[in-house]
């Protein structure tokens, strides 16, 4: 199995297309940090709060773990080599080989992007007379966003696997958070805040805005939603070799 899991993160990694994935990982952050241009108005706060303010759209790299997660499945299935895969190593090694590997490679690239990130931030503050500040809150969002990271990537490991498609993945995982859930999250938070992204995002910045979860809710809805999704996508993984 540690094949597999090698194999499948060396595949992951490898040829240019790749760079597309870490171009999407940074993705969700950026798209919430501009969406709310208040996070730049540093007017009467001191350097916890600017701090952690720039912090949280860290929370959304759940998101793009997901579409990690995605990649070693709809990656193969665009180059059309999932049947050889499958025929080589079998359905049950590859179907946990790209989980685990993808749940890896999101981790690892999520961790790069905290440290660009928090560098940014410190550069940001400084220009305007503050200095980094990693108060407990802080350190909550890193630990947080990380155990998003590791749902997200399941959850959309398990979305690949279940379209088998590319653009239909991309499209679920990156499009409807982006479009519909956000969205929502201002008409309707009551009910976004139950959706997959928000979720996810709620461990990390649990009661966020008084609209999300706070952070045990959304950690079982997170884990329920890992689960069902997983367990879904082995079954339909299951029914079509069968």
């Amino acid at each position: 199995m540690k094949g597999i899991i090698r194999s499948e993160v060396l595949r992951a990694v490898s040829g240019h297309s790749v760079l597309a994935v870490y171009v999407v990982a940074i993705l969700m952050p950026a798209f919430v940090l501009f969406s709310d241009g208040s996070r730049f108005d540093l007017d009467g706060l001191d350097s916890g709060a600017a701090t952690t303010g720039f912090l949280e759209p860290l929370a959304w790299v759940a998101i793009s773990a997901a579409f990690i997660g995605a990649y070693g499945v709809t990656r193969e299935c665009y180059y059309a080599s999932m049947d050889r895969t499958l025929t080589g190593v079998g359905f049950p090694r590859a179907f946990s080989g790209k989980l685990v590997a993808g749940t890896l490679i999101a981790l690892a690239v999520s961790i790069c992007i905290f440290v660009l990130w928090t560098a940014g931030v410190a550069v940001i503050l400084a220009q305007n007379g503050l200095a980094l500040s990693l108060t407990s809150d802080a350190w909550r969002i890193y630990g947080g966003a990380l155990i998003g990271v590791v749902l997200g990537a399941l959850i959309g490991g398990a979305i690949g696997w279940i379209t088998r498609n590319y653009y239909v993945t991309a499209a679920v995982i990156l499009v409807l958070p982006m479009v519909l859930e956000f969205a929502l999250l201002r008409t309707a938070p009551e009910l976004a805040r139950f959706s997959p992204g928000l979720v996810l995002a709620a461990v990390s910045v649990p009661g966020y805005q008084d609209r999300l979860l706070d952070f045990a809710p959304a950690l079982g809805i997170g884990i329920a939603w890992a689960v069902g999704l997983v367990t879904a996508a082995w079954f339909r993984g299951r029914r079509r070799i069968a």
